[in-house]
């Protein structure tokens, strides 16, 4: 009896792992070069750093966002292109904005019968991280409006998610962020009409030094998950009740993941973001002060290598497994996602040349990125 029972719960883990290992199971094509393919239309006057892009699908065209500039740095000469296309070939050119001053973070949310544009402008200063307005421009499918004020200045938009009919916003206030005087206020705001923006309760979300990009998802049931991170220290997995989407639970973390994208498929949730290829970013066992070794740790941190990888979300403990690796170097990550079919997503990124030299962070981004794309399949 007892040999009896030993081979059937042998028998039983060997299932559940074959079955877990076989839900893993996630394949991609050849990534492709859109910024050189010669397909996006004559009107985008490509720079050398091409990044902070997102990708939505939106009455049966996709939608593509990118920045265009100089180098990953802020410059007056930063453009941002909106482009679409039916068959992920043929672009078509939709419009543009030229502030005369940086600008970053694009974020689309489609909203009853219209596709909105989140984005936020900043300063003109090589060295210095200052953001200013945030703004929306919005389309039906014909024409795109003048950029408008949502009256959230000095906040920065990570992502825009719709749950019951209402749209949900997280961003960070960004002023100071690289200095002593950051006040961190990471906050879900909540809007009915894409433009008029609640928080959605009167404490932030985030209060911990340097949160930022915080990015968040709901699953089926309505719970939210959230990464954030802690630019200097780590980073935070989070989680809250449908009942309670103001209330994160927080599980701190010292790796970063940096330009994070949650997506779902089958109800699993998983991320995509920038990992460090030396590891931790915090490196000290036993810290006492939220400020110690900061500095040190940033300047560490881009002088590494750094890649975008695929994570899936253990959503019991607020885990992340490495799943894989994507073709990437210098700088890089910056992706946003569109679904295809049931199992298959087309995925946009940014890179330094996946097929040149490997390059640490900071050579990157003083180097030439480009746009690329691939798509992005799941086992059954």
């Amino acid at each position: 009896m007892i040999n009896i029972l030993n081979r059937s719960l042998v028998i039983a883990l060997l299932l559940s792992v074959t079955a877990f290992s076989y839900a893993q199971k996630v394949t991609y094509d050849d990534w492709k070069n859109l910024t050189t393919s010669g397909k996006l239309p004559a009107e985008c006057k490509l720079q050398r750093s091409n990044n902070n892009l997102d990708l939505v699908k939106f009455k049966g065209r996709y939608y593509l966002a990118f920045r265009t500039a100089p180098t990953h740095f802020a410059s007056k000469k930063s453009v941002m292109y909106i482009v679409s296309s039916v068959d992920l070939d043929t672009w078509k050119y939709e419009t543009e904005i030229a502030p005369q001053r940086d600008l970053r973070e694009p974020k689309f949310a489609v909203y009853h019968d219209t596709l909105n544009l989140y984005y936020f402008t900043a300063g003109t200063s090589l060295f210095s991280f200052d953001p200013q307005q945030l703004l929306v421009c919005r389309t039906g499918g014909n024409g795109w409006t003048k950029p408008e004020s949502v009256n959230l200045d000095g906040f920065v938009p990570w992502r825009v998610r719709e749950r019951k009919d209402t749209l949900y916003l997280s961003a960070y206030y960004g002023k100071n962020l690289y200095n002593n005087k950051h006040q961190s206020n990471l906050r879900l705001f909540y809007s009915t009409d894409a433009m008029t923006w609640k928080p959605i309760s009167s404490d932030p979300q985030v209060d911990i030094l340097s949160a930022e990009e915080g990015e968040f998802i709901f699953d089926k049931s309505g719970k939210l998950y959230a990464t954030v991170r802690l630019e200097g220290t780590g980073a935070l997995v989070c989680s809250a009740d449908a009942s309670s989407l103001y209330n994160w639970k927080k599980v701190r973390i010292k790796s970063k993941f940096d330009s994070a994208l949650l997506f779902a498929h089958n109800d699993e949730i998983y991320l995509v973001s920038r990992r460090n290829l030396d590891g931790d970013i915090d490196k000290v066992k036993n810290r006492t002060n939220e400020k110690q070794g900061r500095a040190r740790n940033l300047i560490r941190y881009s002088i590494t290598r750094k890649v975008t990888s695929l994570y899936k979300l253990n959503k019991q403990d607020l885990t992340m497994s490495l799943v894989t690796d994507f073709p990437s170097t210098g700088d890089n990550a910056f992706a946003g996602i569109s679904k295809l079919d049931d199992n298959n997503y087309v995925l946009m990124n940014y890179s330094s040349d996946i097929h040149g030299k490997k390059k640490n962070w900071i050579r990157g981004q003083l180097g030439k990125t480009y746009l690329y794309w691939t798509k992005l399949h799941f086992g059954e």
